[in-house]
């Protein structure tokens, strides 16, 4: 009989984590049965995946939290048993589902650092990293990091849980990708072409450093009075971002080509819009696998990305460059993009404007679209959906071994 697959997130909103779930989801439903779970509900499941949803927690009831994750937690041992395997990604989640059944059924998957995530309390940090990890990692059968990088984080941190740790780098469509890249751009934003524009698009986080960015944009437009900067996103940081533009000089906007920085908020298929730019920016504090980086690439336009962990010597390398190499001296050119200081690091501030500068005042022709799809072929689904497959496929004949 065909596999039953039980996948489980907090929640299917808007999200890289999210984005990377139902891809999968979509892939292994081809080859088994698919149930998705989610602690609460906030948006359907696209129709076309015909996959069942399950709401693990109950929103007609008024419970303390304690009472709330001790409900979803037998709702989820319910579930378990219906299954062969759970796979689960983020962190409370995969606490979640390693307490809820045996660990040869149970596999859970980390998407981002702790270590390095400074939205974190030394407290939170602490009992997450000391306690509620291990725990999860212990009661887990196999744990699968988003990236090469992450997965160092986690057994340097927990040696002896070394063997049941994978990384799975990508979940990508490229195919997918490099279409999104040449959609056509609203009327309101294509005339940023015609300016110096350096893009970049994600959660409006302190994670991604665009406060960072502002400050570093800030000196290049001073030099540069074609220079523009598109930012594209929302999030709880946005407000904080045009003061700090405000307090730096530089005029803000939701659209057009006049201001200095163009804020336009969430649009659909981000990605499209670096068809206006001659430079894509990453300047994270901190990653698991940035998307927003990998979808970069299947546009072909240049990148700047920090050296943060983890993520980007991987992409901009092609998996050449890892996390145990000698730290290279930055900027540091790399065969998709230039690696650069994190944020906030001494001189950080003076090596990006310069890059910035640069970047703009060139103008390398775009790759063609097989050149860009070759760039992205490693993160594809096509790729790494079968390792998937293959390790639920070995979780759950241990589990009914057992």
């Amino acid at each position: 009989r065909r596999g039953r697959i039980l996948m489980l997130i907090p929640h299917l909103g808007v999200g890289g984590a999210q984005g990377a779930f139902l891809r999968l989801a979509r892939y292994l439903s081809d080859q088994a049965e698919v149930t998705l779970a989610v602690m609460e509900g906030t948006r359907p499941v696209d129709q076309d995946v015909g996959l069942r949803l399950q709401v693990l927690s109950d929103a007609d009831r008024q419970l303390h939290k304690l009472g709330r994750w001790w409900g979803m937690l037998q709702r989820l041992r319910a579930l378990k048993r219906e299954h062969d395997v759970t796979i689960s990604f983020l962190s409370g989640v995969n606490l979640l589902n390693a307490l809820a059944g045996s660990p040869n059924r149970t596999i859970v998957s980390e998407r981002g650092s702790k270590r390095h995530d400074i939205g974190m309390s030394d407290r939170q940090r602490t009992l997450w990293t000391r306690v509620l990890d291990p725990l999860t990692y212990r009661r887990a059968g196999r744990v699968v990091a988003a990236s090469e990088g992450l997965a160092h984080e986690i057994i340097t941190a927990n040696p002896w849980a070394k063997g049941r740790v994978i990384a799975i780098e990508g979940t990508v469509c490229a195919e997918a990708l490099v279409d999104a890249a040449d959609l056509p751009v609203e009327s309101d934003l294509a005339q940023l072409a015609q300016y110096e524009t350096v893009v970049a698009f994600g959660r409006l986080h302190v994670q991604k450093g665009y406060d960072f960015l502002l400050r570093a944009f800030a000196r290049v437009r001073a030099m540069r009075s074609e220079a523009r900067l598109l930012l594209i996103g929302d999030g709880q940081e946005g407000p904080h971002l045009q003061e700090i533009a405000a307090q730096l000089g530089l005029s803000v906007a939701k659209s057009g080509c006049k201001a200095d920085v163009i804020m336009p908020g969430m649009r659909q298929d981000p990605l499209r819009y670096l068809q206006v730019a001659r430079v894509f920016a990453l300047p994270s504090r901190y990653e698991g696998l940035p998307n927003s980086l990998i979808e970069a690439l299947a546009a072909g336009v240049s990148l700047l990305a920090s050296d943060c962990p983890w993520g980007p010597r991987s992409i901009l390398s092609g998996g050449s460059l890892t996390h145990d190499e000698v730290q290279p001296a930055l900027p540091f050119a790399l065969p998709h993009g230039v690696l650069m200081p994190v944020p906030d690091s001494p001189g950080a501030i003076d090596i990006w404007a310069q890059e910035l500068h640069r970047a703009l005042e060139a103008r390398p022709e775009r790759p063609s679209r097989a050149e860009r799809l070759a760039a992205v072929t490693r993160y594809d689904i096509a790729q790494t959906g079968p390792i998937w497959l293959q390790l639920a496929e070995d979780m759950a004949q241990a589990g009914r071994l057992s």
